[in-house]
């Protein structure tokens, strides 16, 4: 009896495990623009280690040492924001399911800036874009 209950606790620990992601074949198109317009020296990107729900999780960007996001330092909540969207198109296009997004901006001075969306916040800052389009940049 002993084995079967010992053989049972294995099989519920290995098939509990977080899964890896293998972003090789998925479409990172969002992911370029991303890089295209931020022309950052690395991206990267992927779920978030701590979190314990295998079926939605949060995801996180990292982005080092864009010029363009450390020339506009007053603006890098805005920009996070459209990071967040870029990369919250990613994650539903390549079905993903996701909690939060959380973005990282990491600058040559070492200093480091982490903005954290939800899910309903992106939705408002989405829409809020589309009801004024000179922010749409």
């Amino acid at each position: 009896m002993k084995k079967i209950i010992f053989f049972f606790l294995l099989i519920i620990t290995i098939s509990c495990k977080n899964k890896e992601i293998d972003h090789s074949k998925d479409n990172d198109t969002e992911i370029q623009k991303i890089g295209h317009l931020y022309q950052p020296e690395k991206i990267n990107t992927g779920p978030v280690k701590s979190d314990i729900d295998l079926n939605k999780k949060s995801y996180e960007i990292n982005i080092y040492n864009s010029d363009l996001l450390e020339k506009n330092m007053k603006f890098l909540k805005g920009h996070s924001a459209k990071i967040a969207i870029l990369y919250r198109n990613f994650l539903i296009q390549n079905e993903y399911n996701y909690n939060n997004i959380v973005v990282r901006i990491h600058q040559k001075n070492n200093s480091s800036y982490d903005f954290k969306y939800s899910e309903k916040q992106l939705l408002e800052i989405e829409n809020k874009r589309h009801l004024n389009p000179s922010e749409n940049k």
